[in-house]
């Protein structure tokens, strides 16, 4: 392990193996077990990726070892609810911890782990820096998405990503323009990156027949529109700019309820200004919801004003559901939402642009109907779970048969 900062930077990747052993099979029969250390199993789309992908992979083929490195008091996810091919490890010990990454080592060791996966770039260093400690376990990185916007880091915080992300064996993000944005981020080529998407499980979210049954049991009019947007309220998810577009609706606002779901970080600042600016709209702000489906299947369209978005996992189930999309042109919603067929791009922090698009839909039922329908079809083309989970499998089991070899897979390897 690097004794000095200078020299972790400095360090030399091991260099990539010929692209044929790359594709031999693991010398053990025994299942690929996979570390994902991660923060919390809160309900944020990330989480719900990583629960998604482990559900689905076969439980013959893989284990997995659910390192949680922070509280979890809120967890959607109870550890004996899991499958017996899951372990879940609670290494929470409050404040900042220098010696994580040898005890996320001990981890990797005792549970003679054969890849780690670690998301996002909180555990980035530690996990590069464990996996060599623990005697060369390939590191796989894969980026989601900005909480905030996407700032450029600092000089040494840039040199330290760009020198763990050189020695991870695969490198993903979830969508061509999130590749784009860690790639301007850390100052390196977006080719560094593979592309895996999310996936939205297409047998639960779906259309339904029942939307009047189920806007009664959620306390929702049955014969007025329902807006509905789903995503924690926090700055980079464009809530204050959705609240402006909605403010030049007045010509719907009789026939209008904006349903906003999701954990307030703010403080109660958007309840406020929509108490102040906005009091003849029928604004509800339910908060986070166990059962989200509901909320979607009740709804007539979806809007999503984000500054960012990697891959949202809201929009994906949205979509699935049947539903309309507005959303703004940014990240991954560009690769998702084909305009004028499942929904419509309006530019981000553009409150006019996002008001004439809203109203144009909400005023036509037929537009409306024919966009619902494209949109699930969009998503049942190329986001399934099931899809998306085997795009995971592959990976791991690449990597596990080239288990021992730190350094990126050159690009006949990742291409193959």
């Amino acid at each position: 392990m690097p004794a000095t900062v200078a020299d972790f930077i400095n360090a030399e990747a091991r260099p990539p193996i010929p692209a044929s052993a790359a594709h031999r099979p693991p010398t053990t029969l025994s299942p690929t077990t996979i570390c994902h250390p991660v923060y919390q199993l809160g309900r944020g789309g990330l989480e719900r990726q990583l629960l998604q992908v482990i559900d689905r992979l076969p439980a013959d083929q893989f284990r997995h070892v659910l390192v949680i490195r922070g509280r979890d008091e809120h967890s959607m996810v109870a550890p004996d609810s899991f499958r017996d091919n899951v372990t879940v490890v609670s290494e929470h010990r409050g404040g900042r911890d220098r010696l994580w990454s040898r005890r996320l080592a001990r981890i990797v060791r005792r549970h003679d782990v054969d890849l780690i996966h670690v998301r996002g770039f909180s555990m980035l260093i530690d996990a590069v820096l464990a996996g060599r400690s623990a005697g060369a376990v390939p590191v796989a990185f894969s980026f989601h998405g900005f909480e905030g916007a996407a700032k450029r880091p600092g000089r040494l915080r840039r040199l330290l990503h760009r020198a763990a992300i050189t020695r991870c064996a695969a490198r993903w993000a979830v969508s061509r323009e999130a590749c784009q944005a860690v790639a301007r981020c850390l100052g390196v080529s977006p080719l560094a990156f593979d592309v895996l998407p999310n996936g939205v499980d297409l047998d639960r979210y779906r259309p339904t027949a029942g939307r009047f049954t189920i806007r009664r049991r959620l306390g929702l009019p049955v014969e007025r529109d329902i807006l509905l947007s789903v995503g924690n309220l926090k700055p980079v998810k464009g809530h204050r700019t959705l609240l402006d577009a909605i403010g030049g609706m007045r010509s719907v606002v009789r026939e209008l309820t904006i349903v906003l779901v999701g954990g307030d970080y703010l403080d109660g600042d958007l309840q406020r200004r929509a108490d102040a600016q906005l009091p003849d709209f029928d604004i509800r702000f339910v908060g986070q919801q166990e059962d989200v489906l509901s909320w979607y299947q009740a709804a007539d369209v979806f809007v999503q004003p984000s500054r960012f978005e990697g891959m949202s996992n809201a929009l994906l189930e949205a979509m699935a559901c049947g539903l309309p999309v507005v959303a703004t042109d940014v990240g991954g919603n560009r690769e998702l939402v084909e305009h004028g067929r499942g929904g419509l791009l309006v530019p981000p922090g553009d409150p006019v642009a996002l008001a004439g698009a809203l109203q144009y839909i909400l005023r036509d039922a037929h537009c409306r109907a024919s966009l619902g329908v494209a949109a699930r079809s969009r998503v049942r083309r190329d986001y399934g779970a099931d899809a998306s989970a085997e795009r995971y499998g592959t990976w791991y089991r690449r990597l596990h048969a080239r288990s021992g070899r730190s350094g990126p897979l050159d690009r006949r390897e990742r291409l193959a």
